[in-house]
């Protein structure tokens, strides 16, 4: 129960940049965030800092990826006021800091005049900040964390006051459970405030955020259609912003592979007997591969948040049209979470004329280690009788393949 560690999350093997893994680690409760449109204008931050010393600087730096900028310096007034005026093409994070452990952090959008009240020792969590328009949210946002926070501390305390206690394994279930429901409502709440502002330099700070210290809200590989969503937001409005081009080039990377597994049972391969599926369709209606009818299937597996998957979906839907009425059919699996994304995708892609199975269960779907499956899209080509022909065959591979098997039909 320490730490939390005995919460069941999901995790998987993607390479993150730079920027998911540095500079924004350390902005858990001190991000401030404003937001408006894109101008070649100054802004500028002024206030007050109670207790500086005379002799004390106050750094300003644009948070970048994995690296802190110098945009300026000053020493404050002997009231402690200072005032920061400085160019902007587009929102960006700054970083007022008196030194290494003490600093705040803003979201800065051109033409933003930025007021702040604090005090040294405790900058991350200012008095006042003004003269934003994301200032509200964020805040908002600080002030549930830190709530979230306080009270695992509370089952945390709970635990390691419980240590000697005979009922420790019990007591170590009902506290893990109700971590669990702390973390899953954080997430809905935090998941809103993203969709609420996915067009704003907000979500960036979002999706780098971790609920504890090794537990990210959200996961890139888990739920890679939020991070796709505001990437499409946030670049075509600031392609020019390190920060949105840093998110954007690991998304393009998670678009290329798409990992759902690390340690698998084994992949069939040709001339194995592919094991049966029996899952739910869109419907609700248990469906067997081996009641599907056809020479020759194709059991694809694929996700609607997939785009690898839904790539190659058009493809499918031709071979399904020139090869169907020979004995060609096809069995679709979805590894989704969500029924709405699930049905919606068939509907875009044009895939309703075949037959189409998920448990809806993501990763942890029983047919990831019953069929080996380390990313998608995977599939197999099974005859008649549910043998394997050929593995992860695809484009123009896969229409060689039905040519050489029905061809002649």
């Amino acid at each position: 129960m320490k730490d939390f560690k005995t919460i069941k999350t999901v995790r998987l093997n993607l390479v993150q940049p730079s920027l998911y893994k540095g500079v924004f680690m350390f902005l858990l409760t001190a991000c401030l965030a404003g937001l408006t449109g894109c101008h070649n204008d100054s802004f500028t931050i002024s206030g007050r800092i109670d207790g500086v010393k005379p002799d004390e600087y106050l750094l300003l730096q644009e948070v970048k990826p994995g690296i802190l900028e110098p945009v300026d310096s000053m020493i404050p007034d002997r009231d402690g006021r200072f005032s920061f005026r400085s160019p902007a093409e587009w929102p960006a994070f700054y970083m007022l800091s008196l030194g290494n452990d003490d600093f705040m952090t803003l979201l800065v959008s051109p033409g933003e005049k930025i007021e702040v009240k604090a005090a040294k020792n405790t900058l991350a969590l200012p008095e006042y900040v003004k003269g934003s328009e994301g200032t509200a949210v964020m805040v908002g946002f600080s002030k549930e964390h830190r709530e979230v926070i306080d009270e695992l501390q509370r089952l945390t305390d709970i635990y390691n006051d419980s240590i000697d206690s005979p009922g420790l394994p019990l007591l170590m279930d009902s506290l893990d459970r109700r971590a669990a429901e702390i973390v899953s409502a954080f997430r809905d709440k935090a998941l809103k405030l993203l969709d609420d502002n996915r067009s704003s330099m907000v979500s960036v700070y979002l999706l780098n955020q971790q609920v504890v210290p090794g537990l990210q809200l959200f996961d890139a590989a888990k739920d890679p259609e939020i991070f796709y969503r505001v990437d499409s937001a946030l670049y075509a409005l600031y392609p020019e912003s390190d920060l949105v081009l840093d998110l954007h080039t690991f998304v393009a990377g998670l678009r290329r592979s798409v990992t759902v597994a690390g340690k698998t049972g084994t992949r069939p391969v040709p001339g194995d007997m592919l094991p049966d599926i029996a899952l739910p369709d869109v419907n609700g209606d248990t469906v067997r591969l081996s009641a599907t009818k056809g020479r020759v299937v194709l059991v694809d597996f694929w996700a609607a948040w997939c785009p690898p998957c839904r790539e190659e979906n058009p493809n499918l839907v031709q071979m399904y049209d020139q090869w169907h009425s020979r004995g060609f059919n096809i069995f679709q699996v979805s590894l989704d979470l969500r029924k709405e994304d699930w049905t919606e995708a068939i509907r875009k892609d044009r895939l309703g004329r075949w037959t189409h199975v998920s448990d809806l269960k993501y990763r942890d779907s029983e047919v990831v280690k019953r069929f080996g499956l380390t990313e998608i899209p995977a599939n197999f080509l099974v005859d008649g009788e549910g043998k394997v022909i050929a593995v992860n065959v695809r484009g123009g591979d896969l229409n060689k393949k039905l040519e050489e098997l029905l061809g002649g039909q």
